[in-house]
């Protein structure tokens, strides 16, 4: 079974009161969608139609693990 390795999650900044109010998780809470664009990729709140993130690579490629088990078979990204 793999594991994450996250240390820190990614939160909508509109979302997080929100979440405390209803008394949830943010993780229960949000609604977040995360994919590639031309730049670099994207964290996108569908609940708020906001940009959470947006990671620019400025044209470099960077190393990825697009493996399930996430063991780092390592690909390359731009």
């Amino acid at each position: 079974m793999p594991k994450s390795q996250i240390k820190m999650f990614w939160h909508c900044a509109q979302c997080m009161p929100e979440a405390a109010a209803a008394r949830q998780s943010p993780a229960d809470y949000q609604s977040i969608e995360v994919g590639w664009t031309e730049r670099g990729f994207q964290v996108w709140c569908k609940r708020h139609d906001a940009n959470v993130m947006h990671v620019d690579f400025e044209g470099e490629q960077h190393a990825a693990d697009l493996s399930p088990e996430g063991a780092f078979e390592e690909e390359t990204v731009q």
